[in-house]
């Protein structure tokens, strides 16, 4: 658990830290503090630490900025100088270095005990990580125990969530290839979104589960929800890796706490269908989705549907056939199809997505039609097919 130093330095601004380089780089997390006098210290640093030095090592071996190039290298995010008989000023260079590589170095007077701000520093990111836990721990009781009101209303409430507030869940699941991305990547991802909603959002929590995250939104409805989670969803994406994928899913509306396990089943049910297909109205971020219930079209109605033997009747009926058939002879006449119904029937739209030319469209189109025995220019079938397509997703999620 961590904190950034943009956080910090609000929270120590009466001690007289001032930022002198590397301002880009305010976003960095902080998971500790740690003393560096020499570079033999510097060894010992594991990551994120902020690093603070009195400046006692330095020498002609070892100048200043050496001291602060190798605690950068070794992943630090950032120093701390202590300004007084030991270094009475931070050279150029050492501003340079922090700028280029939006490295943050901040100054502080001899007169101040740096001490007491590694104290204030420790302080805060210990009772973030406590918060943190409680928050997770609340909200996983709300998903998963909602009869037990008791173990998520007076906790949730003691932080400013009321029991008759508007809430709305969001998943969000990342993928690496076909494997979904879990452990220590879920959790660095996880921290920087907290982060990130924590400096920017005021009544947003979050929480991670095994193999994904998931947000909550208090008293956001209509626009302003969908602007702040399409910001949220776009900053979200430009964290990932170039292998990686992400799939935003905003489950339904709930009038108060003891109705958030129900958004939260929604938003679920949908990102275990949208992995396997086309949800309507979903916006897209290069490869990224972003979906929400509310513009999820016959899906809402389909979440909803319990037995799974007349589900699978209704499949058998309608395009049953036509996946067997591309089982077979190893087609892709079903994703042709969907792709067609997609585009509202527009052959030119369907053969500009599949980048062919629009009479192999037309012949596939048609093959279909012959293979279902349907005349698919009647929207009464398209219908049919259509319903029969979602119900195979989430039978199949």
């Amino acid at each position: 658990m961590s904190i950034t130093l943009r956080e910090i330095v609000k929270q120590v601004k009466h001690l007289e830290m001032k930022l002198v380089a590397g301002e880009a780089g305010l976003d960095r997390e902080v998971l500790w503090t740690h003393m560096v006098d020499s570079d033999t210290i510097s060894a010992f640093l594991q990551g994120q630490e902020l690093t603070f030095t009195t400046g006692i090592g330095i020498s002609e071996k070892l100048p200043l900025l050496r001291l602060v190039q190798e605690v950068y290298r070794n992943g630090a995010s950032g120093i701390v100088i202590n300004i007084g008989p030991y270094v009475e000023k931070i050279g150029q260079d050492v501003l340079d270095f922090a700028n280029e590589k939006a490295f943050p170095v901040f100054e502080v007077p001899w007169k101040i005990h740096m001490a007491e701000i590694m104290r204030i520093i420790c302080f805060d990111i210990t009772k973030e990580q406590q918060s943190r836990i409680e928050v997770s721990a609340a909200l996983n009781n709300a998903f998963l125990c909602p009869a037990q009101e008791e173990l998520y209303t007076v906790p949730l409430m003691r932080k400013g969530y009321m029991a008759d507030s508007i809430y709305t869940a969001v998943t969000i699941r990342v993928k690496m290839q076909k494997n979904t991305v879990e452990g220590e990547r879920m959790e660095q991802l996880y921290s920087r979104l907290s982060s990130h909603l924590r400096c920017n959002y005021k009544r947003i929590l979050c929480c991670a589960q095994e193999k994904q995250l998931v947000l909550v939104l208090c008293d956001y409805t209509g626009t302003e929800k969908k602007d702040v989670l399409t910001y949220i969803f776009e900053h979200f994406c430009q964290e990932l890796k170039e292998w990686e994928t992400a799939l935003f899913c905003v489950g339904n509306q709930a009038e108060g706490l003891r109705w958030l396990y129900k958004s939260y089943e929604t938003a679920n049910q949908m990102a275990d269908v949208a992995v396997m297909g086309n949800i309507p109205g979903e916006q897209c971020c290069g490869r990224h989705k972003l979906v929400f219930y509310k513009n999820a079209g016959m899906f809402r109605i389909l979440f909803a549907l319990k037995d799974e033997e007349v589900m699978q009747g209704y499949v058998e009926d309608t395009v049953q056939p036509l996946l067997e058939y591309d089982a077979l002879h190893h087609t892709d006449l079903a994703g042709v199809l969907q792709c067609y119904f997609r585009h509202d029937g527009s052959l030119q739209d369907t053969a500009n997505e599949l980048i062919v030319h629009r009479n192999t469209v037309n012949y596939k189109i048609n093959k279909a039609s012959e293979i279902l025995k349907m005349d698919l220019t009647r929207l009464e079938n398209r219908l049919q097919v259509m319903l029969g397509f979602g119900i195979c997703q989430i039978l199949h999620k």
